[in-house]
C-alpha cells in the first residue's frame, strides 16, 4: 500500500518534522566525520611543528603518540588536561612555551626509544 507524503504530512506533521530534524543532525555528524578523516589522512596535517595553540590531544594525534603518556610526561592529568593549550600549560607550569616544546620533544623522543627497544 502506498502512502502519499503529502497523507503523511497532514496526518503526522509532529513525526515528519522530527525526522526531517534527525536526519539533518545525522548528516551534519556525517559530513563532520568525513573531514575530520579527510584532515587527519593529509601528510600536510601530521608532519607539523609544535605550536603554542596545540592541545594535547593534538600533538598525541599528530606525533602517535598516547595522550596519557604525554600527560605523564609532562607531569599532568590526562583525563582533565587533555584539552589545554600548551599555551596554557606553560602559564599555568610558570614556564615559556619554548621550554614546554623542548619537555614535548623529549616526551616524544623518549616514546620513540621505548617502540623501538624490544621487550625483555
Amino acid at each position: 500500500m502506498r502512502i502519499p507524503v503529502r497523507a503523511l504530512w497532514r496526518r503526522h506533521r509532529p513525526l515528519c518534522i522530527a525526522f526531517l530534524i534527525t536526519a539533518l543532525v545525522a548528516l551534519i555528524f556525517a559530513a563532520r566525520f568525513i573531514l575530520i578523516v579527510f584532515y587527519w589522512h593529509n601528510p600536510e596535517n601530521r608532519d607539523v611543528d609544535l605550536r603554542g595553540w596545540m592541545t594535547l590531544g593534538h600533538v598525541s594525534m599528530v606525533y602517535d603518540i598516547p595522550t596519557p603518556d604525554l600527560s605523564e610526561a609532562l607531569g599532568m592529568l590526562p583525563e582533565v588536561d587533555r584539552r589545554l593549550t600548551l599555551h596554557q600549560i606553560a602559564r599555568l607550569k610558570g614556564i615559556s612555551v619554548t621550554e614546554l616544546e623542548n619537555q614535548v620533544e623529549e616526551a616524544l623522543i623518549a616514546h620513540e626509544k621505548a617502540e623501538t627497544e624490544p621487550d625483555e
